[in-house]
């Protein structure tokens, strides 16, 4: 039996979103953890940390070289990357491209050097930008046109260097593609389609009361949004077991009965309003307002249907999805309220 406790899991963007739901399923899971990060997004936060943090860029080899020769590490998730909303894509392609092959290759390298037992990375539904099947599949993948965007490309570039790893060298991967994700660890920006349109939409309609809100394009776009942990917990407990091993998983809501809920741009927005209502955040006589912005930057690359089909992951190891994005959302808003971000309407 696999004695989880001696393990030790090096998490690469330990500070970014997923990681921040992951690492607490691993350690649950007796996994030791040692997080690596560059603060490239927010900058420096402060904050209690019940693992070993290294800050730092994995782009400098000599850096990833001192951290596998310091720790003896048996995993490597690599979540590591240049993550933005469908406009940062466009914002920073370079960045983007460069970078995060430049640093997913330099793990890569290290972990056959020092016997790492498997290298996981997290890729994303963005490599299926081009898909004609939907609900997408993982097989789907294969006869498809690359992505249109830079990010996409990466993801799929990270996905096709871990198995050219396990092809060449014998480095064995798990490769998990997360679906649209609801958190409260992400940040809305100022710059609309930087963040992820949740954290805009949560920014604007509930922290800032906007009026009217801004929607890039028609705000008919349709999306599949599941709750962060329910991907987490799948990541954390799956990611290192022998049915996992050399494949590839679609994660995105898929519940008992094999269906997924699907919302449109417009309707997430409502849905954040209402929930405003219900908290006391926004005045039960207020009606949202909706300003649609054409972008032709985006235009032609945003995609206008995705939805997971996520039946591998429930077929192989019985994963499935619990919380509908309904009860997501409301995670998410009571977190954010928690943390002292939304102003509550005591009247």
């Amino acid at each position: 039996m696999q004695r989880i406790g001696k393990y030790k899991v090096l998490a690469c963007g330990s500070e970014g979103s997923l990681m921040q739901a992951v690492i607490p399923c691993l350690l649950k899971n007796n996994y030791k953890v040692i997080g690596v990060d560059n603060y490239f997004r927010y900058g420096k936060t402060q904050r209690k940390r019940n693992y070993q943090f290294l800050e730092g860029d994995l782009c400098d080899k000599d850096f990833v070289k001192k951290i596998f020769e310091k720790n003896k590490i048996d995993f490597v998730i690599q979540a590591a990357a240049r993550i933005f909303g469908v406009r940062g894509f466009h914002k920073f392609p370079a960045d983007i491209l460069s970078s995060d092959i430049s640093l997913h290759q330099n793990i890569l390298r290290k972990a056959i050097k020092h016997r790492v037992k498997r290298v996981v990375y997290i890729s994303s539904s963005m490599v299926y930008e081009r898909a004609k099947n939907v609900p997408s599949k993982e097989k789907d993948i294969e006869n498809m046109l690359i992505p249109l965007t830079d990010y996409g490309l990466s993801k799929l570039v990270g996905e096709r260097l871990s198995i050219a790893f396990y092809k060449q060298y014998g480095l064995p991967y798990t490769i998990w593609r997360p679906f649209n994700i609801i958190t409260p660890f992400e940040k809305g920006e100022e710059e609309v389609g930087i963040s992820h349109v949740f954290a805009d939409f949560i920014k604007k309609i509930l922290i800032e009361g906007q009026d009217p809100i801004e929607i890039l394009g028609d705000g008919e776009q349709i999306r599949s949004f599941t709750w962060i942990y329910e991907i987490a917990e799948a990541i954390a407990h799956y990611s290192f077991k022998e049915e996992t091993k050399n494949k590839i998983f679609n994660l995105g809501q898929y519940n008992k009965d094999a269906k997924t809920e699907a919302v449109t741009m417009n309707e997430l927005a409502q849905k954040i309003f209402q929930k405003g209502k219900t908290y006391n955040i926004i005045p039960n006589n207020k009606i949202l307002k909706v300003k649609h912005i054409e972008d032709l930057l985006i235009r032609d690359t945003d995609v206008r249907l995705r939805i997971p089909d996520s039946s591998f992951a429930h077929q192989t190891f019985g994963w499935k999805t619990k919380v509908n994005v309904d009860k997501a959302l409301d995670h998410c808003i009571k977190q954010i309220i928690k943390k002292g971000l939304i102003k509550i309407n005591n009247k």
